[in-house]
């Protein structure tokens, strides 16, 4: 009895592992690697690394640096976007405009939501520049605008960084002007593979 009693105990136990080994998927979590920028910011964007450090960061974002920022576009100091990785994973970005009545605007945002997503425009009033901030995998050499690119301000600025590993990701900005009639803007940014996104 006290015999059969152990097999049947064995035998639940065993069915109780297979069946917690089989229902486990593993998970892989990305492992978060600092990032070392291949060269810093040049000693004219100094003014906006200390704009940025003077204003109310997101809790997520350092203070940027001239080592660890990297500026995509700049307008002597009245507009400006620049970008400092927090890691592998993670971005803070700014987008300066002091040409305009927005305010200086600083975001924080996962890299893979930046992969995916329409990009987020700093300002949406009708007959003001606005900015955008994105992203791409890999390397990419050049992103020509469809659409409606009269309303586009300046080319679109991209800077290629190493998130370790040979993980590539491209990151862009453009500058471009929404329509003083508040119509609805078609723009978008399109690879030389042929991949287009809504750029608005």
């Amino acid at each position: 009895m006290g015999r059969g009693f152990g097999v049947l105990c064995s035998t639940v136990a065993l069915v109780t592992v297979l069946a917690a080994a089989t229902a486990c998927e593993p998970v892989l979590v990305p492992a978060r690697r600092p990032v070392l920028l291949p060269e810093p910011a040049p000693a004219s964007a100094q003014w906006i690394v200390d704009l940025v450090a003077a204003l109310n960061l997101p809790p997520q974002c350092p203070e940027p640096t001239r080592s660890t920022m990297t500026v995509l576009d700049t307008d002597g100091q009245d507009r400006a976007v620049a970008f400092w990785m927090v890691d592998s994973l993670d971005v803070c970005y700014a987008i300066i405009n002091h040409r305009d009545v927005a305010p200086t605007t600083i975001w924080f945002a996962a890299v893979e939501d930046l992969l995916t997503r329409t990009p987020m425009p700093a300002d949406t009033t009708a007959g003001l520049d606005s900015y955008a901030f994105t992203a791409y995998r890999g390397r990419v050499a050049q992103i020509e605008v469809s659409g409606d690119p009269d309303h586009l301000v300046s080319p679109v600025r991209l800077r290629t960084i190493d998130l370790g590993a040979a993980d590539l990701v491209t990151f862009a900005a453009y500058h471009y002007r929404i329509p003083a009639t508040g119509r609805p803007l078609s723009l978008s940014l399109c690879t030389p593979a042929g991949a287009c996104r809504d750029a608005h």
